[in-house]
């Protein structure tokens, strides 16, 4: 009985945090759209990630350095696998003025407009 019920209990606590962290998403990706500021980086590595359902992702790391302090900020996100990435391609990004490391990719139409 009690291995059952850890278990039950294990279960609901990872689908409680994975709900949890997904809305979180959501209300970041939110927020930057209504206060963010739109900056444009430069893809720097693209790599192939696991997909859920019917299709894969990719995750690039793009670049950009921020003119005022010099300092240079690296961002994530996954895009789709259609996209097709090349180095050194501009990728838009929305980034909170305050605090440049929260960020979201916003568009990654200018990296896969042509579908090369």
């Amino acid at each position: 009985m009690w291995p059952t019920l850890i278990a039950i209990v294990g279960v609901i606590a990872i689908l409680a945090i994975g709900i949890a962290l997904f809305f979180r998403a959501l209300i970041k990706n939110r927020w930057l759209k209504q206060h963010g500021t739109r900056i444009i980086a430069t893809v720097t590595d693209s790599v192939f990630a696991l997909g859920l359902g019917a299709g894969q992702s990719k995750m690039i790391v793009a670049e950009w350095t921020d003119p005022r302090s010099d300092t240079t900020y690296q961002f994530r996100g996954l895009v789709p696998s259609p996209a097709r990435v090349k180095l050194g391609e501009s990728v838009d990004v929305l980034i909170d003025p305050e605090n440049p490391k929260r960020s979201t990719i916003a568009s990654v139409a200018s990296i896969s407009r042509k579908m090369r």
